[in-house]
């Protein structure tokens, strides 16, 4: 829209009370999200755990005001809450973790492009979003075909996360410390048993499984926690 600029966000909670309210209402909450020992039957919403979910932007809609957009650092905050209180349940299987986890963070860079935010913390957030989200799918593995996470959306939103975070290098100005590592890990996740990258006759990497050998190497970088060296978020 010409001569519209951007917000900055201004909800200091993981998940807008608005939307917290709403879901509950429906009764749409994960369990993730709930008041530890609540009644099955009337969940609610503890603001703690609960976690902006992804909305896609439809046409015609009204952007979302400010009050309901998270600023970067609540962002972050986010990011390192779904790394250390979600990714590493035990009380969960790899799939659902793995989708929720991947549908928040999906949220999260949403938010992001929705409002106005400098390169440096751009930056930070994708790159801590990316860490997260390669971590889950490096405990799924690359043959993971069943549950309650779709492969090829969940490899898609990788290639989004990539794809965000090259075009915020290539736009910003830098100094970005950790833009050689994920670079790196872009042209490894890509590298298929061939040895090169899978490209579409379009001539754009294709969303495709990890091939086994980055799971490896990712296995070997997060064994407990995606958010321990090296991916420290």
């Amino acid at each position: 829209m010409p001569g519209y600029e951007l917000p900055v966000g201004t909800c200091l909670d993981m998940c807008p009370a608005a939307e917290r309210a709403q879901r509950e209402k429906e009764r749409r909450l994960h369990r993730f999200e709930v008041v530890p020992g609540c009644r099955r039957d009337r969940p609610r919403a503890d603001p703690q755990r609960a976690v902006k979910e992804y909305s896609r932007p439809a046409a015609g809609k009204n952007r979302p005001p400010p009050s309901q957009l998270r600023p970067p650092s609540v962002l972050l905050a986010t990011v390192r809450y779904l790394a250390s209180e979600v990714a590493e349940r035990t009380d969960a299987s790899c799939a659902e973790v793995a989708s929720f986890v991947a549908d928040r963070l999906r949220a999260v860079r949403l938010d992001l492009a929705l409002q106005t935010a400098s390169d440096v913390e751009t930056a930070l957030v994708l790159e801590s979003a990316l860490a997260v989200l390669l971590a889950v799918v490096a405990r799924l593995g690359p043959n993971a075909t069943h549950g309650p996470v779709d492969p090829m959306l969940l490899q898609a939103q990788v290639q989004e996360s990539f794809g965000s975070l090259r075009r915020c290098y290539a736009l910003g100005a830098g100094p970005h410390p950790r833009q050689a590592t994920f670079q790196g890990l872009f042209l490894l996740y890509n590298l298929g048993e061939s040895g090169s990258p899978r490209q579409s006759r379009a001539g754009t990497v294709e969303a495709r499984r990890p091939s086994t050998r980055f799971c490896g190497c990712l296995q070997l970088c997060v064994p407990a926690r995606p958010c321990a060296p090296p991916w420290q978020l």
